[in-house]
C-alpha cells in the first residue's frame, strides 16, 4: 500500500492540506481575533463614555460656579441697595434735626410773623409728616424686613402663652398678627383663628410675591417678611415652637381659578441648626394629595446651604428658595412666585404641590399653620 494518507473514498489528500486538526486551529484563532475584537471595541466605548461624564460634569461645575456668581452678585446688590437706603433715612433725620432745631430758635424768638418764618415753620411741619411716613412704611417694608421683635399694635402674651391655640383658648377670637410669650418670647406671628376651628400659628404665608423667597441660611434661620402679608417664621422659631408639645401642619393653598385644596399631617417637628433643622413629618389626610410625605428626615437646604440628597443642588435649580429637599421635591411653597402663568410655568421652579397641579403651575396662595394635637 502507499506510504501516502488516503481521503475516506481512496485519494490522495492534496499537496499542502493541514487535515482536519489544522482547520480547527485555524478557526479557533478567527474565533480568538474575533472575541479581542469585540474587548477591544468594548474598551473604546466605555472610554468613550467617560470621556462623556466628564465632560458633563464639567459642564455642571460650570453652571453651578456661574448660579454661584449671579448669587453672589445679587446678594452684593441687595446689601448696596440697603446701605444706600439706610444713609438716606440718616441724612432726612439730620435735616430733620436741623428743621426742628431751626423751629424752636423762632418759637423763642416770639411769633413768626415774616415769610421766612412761615417757610421755615410749613417746612418743619413737613419734615415731620415724611419722618411719620418714612417710620410707617419702614415697619411695614415687605422686602427688607427681617423679624426681630414686636409692635407694639399687636396684641402681648402672658408668659404662659406660647402659641395662637393659647391665645384661642384664653378667648381672642379674631385672626391678626399676635406677639408671643415664652419660648419665643416678643416674636410676632399671624394667628388664623378662622380655619377648622382656629388657633393656628401661621409659620409661612404666600399671597401676591411681594416677598423674594430666594434667600440665604441666615435669613431663613432668623425668619423675614411682613407679618400681615407674606413671610417665613424662621427656623429657629420653628424649631423652639414644635419641641415644646406635640405640633400638626396644616398647608391651605389656592389655585389661579380661585379653588382650594388642603394637607394636613398629625406630626410635624423641625430640629435645631445642628442637625440642619431636619424636617419630621407624617400622618397625611386631606384632599390635595401627600406632595410632602417624601421630605420627611430631609435637612433644610438654602442656595447657599447644600444640605439634600441630589449631586444638583436643588435649591440652585428649582427657584432658589430654602425647602427640606431630598432629590429635589414633590412639594416646594417655597418657590418664586410665577403669577398666572396656567400649565406654562417654569417646571420644578413655582410655588408647587405636585399631586394637586403638577410640576409646572405655581399657586396664587399657600399659607403653613401648626397646632397642638392636644
Amino acid at each position: 500500500m502507499s506510504s501516502k494518507k488516503l481521503f475516506p473514498n481512496g485519494e490522495a489528500a492534496p499537496e499542502g492540506s493541514v487535515g482536519r486538526h489544522g482547520n480547527q486551529r485555524t478557526l479557533g484563532i478567527v474565533l480568538a481575533l474575533s472575541g479581542l475584537a469585540a474587548v477591544v471595541g468594548f474598551v473604546a466605548l466605555f472610554n468613550d463614555i467617560a470621556t462623556m461624564r466628564e465632560q458633563q460634569s464639567a459642564i455642571m461645575r460650570e453652571i453651578w460656579n456661574i448660579q454661584d456668581q449671579h448669587t453672589a452678585f445679587q446678594t452684593d446688590q441687595r446689601e448696596q441697595q440697603m446701605a444706600l437706603e439706610e444713609e438716606l433715612h440718616h441724612l432726612k433725620d439730620q435735616v430733620l434735626q436741623m428743621q426742628l432745631k431751626q423751629e424752636k430758635e423762632a418759637e423763642d424768638k416770639g411769633p413768626a410773623g415774616s415769610t421766612d418764618d412761615w417757610r421755615r415753620d410749613d417746612s418743619a411741619t413737613f419734615w415731620k409728616s415724611a419722618e411719620v411716613h418714612r417710620r410707617s412704611k419702614r415697619n411695614s417694608e415687605s422686602k427688607t424686613v427681617v423679624i426681630l421683635g414686636k409692635r407694639s399694635a399687636a396684641p402681648t402674651a402672658p408668659p404662659a402663652v406660647s402659641d395662637c391655640a393659647a391665645f384661642k383658648a384664653a378667648g381672642h377670637t379674631t385672626s391678626g398678627v399676635y406677639t408671643l410669650g415664652s419660648p419665643l418670647s416678643g416674636v410676632e406671628v399671624y394667628c388664623d383663628m378662622d380655619t377648622a376651628e382656629g388657633g393656628w400659628t401661621v409659620i409661612q404665608r404666600r399671597l401676591d410675591g411681594s416677598v423674594p423667597f430666594n434667600r440665604t441660611w441666615e435669613e431663613y434661620k432668623h425668619g423675614f417678611g411682613n407679618k400681615n402679608g407674606e413671610y417665613w417664621l424662621g427656623n429657629d422659631n420653628i424649631h423652639l415652637l414644635t419641641t415644646q408639645k406635640d405640633y400638626r401642619l396644616r398647608i391651605d393653598m389656592m389655585d389661579w381659578d380661585m379653588r382650594t385644596r388642603y394637607a394636613e399631617y398629625n406630626t410635624f417637628r423641625v430640629s435645631g441648626e445642628s442637625d440642619q433643622y431636619r424636617l419630621t413629618v407624617s400622618g397625611y389626610s386631606g384632599d390635595a394629595g401627600a406632595s410632602m410625605t417624601d421630605n420627611n428626615g430631609q435637612r433644610f437646604s438654602t442656595v447657599d446651604r447644600d444640605n439634600d440628597a441630589c449631586p444638583c443642588h436643588c435649591s440652585q435649580w428649582w427657584g432658589q428658595g430654602g425647602w427640606w429637599f431630598w432629590g429635589c421635591s414633590f412639594s416646594f411653597l417655597n418657590g418664586r412666585y410665577l403669577r398666572n402663568c396656567g400649565n406654562s410655568c417654569e417646571v420644578w421652579q413655582g410655588v408647587l404641590w405636585y399631586t394637586w397641579r403638577g410640576s409646572n403651575y405655581s399657586l396664587k396662595s399657600v399659607s403653613m399653620k401648626i397646632r397642638p394635637n392636644n
